[in-house]
């Protein structure tokens, strides 16, 4: 049995999403794929090659597992630990989120689960959501009946909130219903838009901050700030240049302004769309940025008549032309 899930890049709104400004977001064409067989040991033997993953843990112990990272996000809500720390290892997100699809008396037989990432941890293509999604369509199909695309969506923000210590809307829902997808007021509409050419994912290097302690820098300082009526205003106009086909450039650059502004986006990124802004283009962090060190993860980019192969190669940024998938999270065959 195989699923998989969507990485996302959000267009617009990160950071400013958690006060309530609209953001809109991308389900882009690189997955989290997830195969899973039955076996006669008991419990969940789970292997992810490219990160040197793997372990066995027995049902009743997942159990226990679900039950101490729920207290862990208590300790979180408290003040006790900060969201960074809600995780004692990445791949316990995948466990929880297996544990939630298990039925109330534990099954006869195991599981083994392999999962392969094309999606570079921490860098804001919604790895951890994408992972939530795909192990939870998978382990809903083993386990019990399939969610449908709402259910799932509200089941990945929960798993999320031990990831970033919130479980934010813009990931899980982009990643559980694909395409391009608003939040606003804290409803979600699924767009039928096209982005259409001309977009760019940029890596800039994996940030040295996670998205938790980010979001809780950003809203030590800017918190009870105005400048969130900015963020909503340029969000409301990225989103009408790509209703009317128009150029998204001025509203991209605008935007990079005030995400510098409130403090994650490392100076040798800066740098970087310093220079693509002298050549016409326009790019901006996808994600929560980094609040120190050099890289900042994921940069999206408008650059239609610009060749972007020498720039990277001089920051060391590796890029591609955005692709999106329409179909969100899904079992395969």
């Amino acid at each position: 049995m195989k699923a998989c899930a969507p990485g996302k890049l959000i267009l617009s709104g990160e950071h400013s999403a958690v006060y309530g400004a609209p953001a809109i977001a991308l389900a882009v064409n690189r997955y989290i794929r997830c195969n899973a067989q039955q076996t006669q040991t008991d419990g969940l033997s789970w292997h992810l090659p490219e990160a040197g993953w793997q372990g066995h843990i027995n049902w009743a112990d997942l159990r226990q597992l679900i039950n101490r990272l729920d207290h862990r996000f208590n300790l979180f809500e408290s003040g006790e630990l900060t969201a960074g720390d809600i995780l004692e290892t990445p791949q316990q997100l995948a466990l929880y989120a297996l544990g939630l699809c298990l039925p109330e008396d534990s099954p006869d037989s195991g599981v083994t689960l392999e999962i392969y990432s094309q999606l570079p941890l921490g860098s804001g293509m919604g790895s951890s959501a994408a992972l939530g999604a795909a192990v939870t369509s998978l382990g809903q199909k083993l386990f019990s009946s399939p969610l449908d695309t709402p259910e799932l969506f509200q089941r990945v923000r929960y798993c999320e909130r031990l990831c970033h210590g919130r479980g934010g809307l813009i990931d899980a829902a982009t990643v559980s219903y694909g395409g391009l997808v608003q939040v606003m007021k804290g409803q979600v509409e699924s767009s039928s838009l096209q982005l259409g050419d001309g977009w760019y994912y940029i890596h800039s290097g994996t940030p040295e901050v996670g998205t938790g302690d980010c979001v809780d820098s950003v809203r030590r300082r800017f918190g009870e700030s105005s400048i969130w009526q900015a963020f909503s205003t340029v969000t409301e106009q990225l989103t009408a240049a790509i209703v009317l086909g128009e150029s998204p450039g001025e509203s991209l650059r605008e935007n990079h302004r005030l995400l510098t502004q409130i403090g994650v986006v490392p100076e040798p990124v800066q740098r970087f769309i310093y220079e693509l802004e002298q050549l016409g283009g326009a790019a901006k962090i996808s994600g929560a940025g980094s609040i120190k060190g050099v890289g900042a993860g994921a940069l999206i980019a408008y650059a239609p008549t610009i060749d972007l192969a020498t720039l990277c190669a001089q920051y060391g940024y590796s890029y591609f032309a955005i692709e999106e998938d329409s179909e969100g999270a899904r079992l395969e065959d």
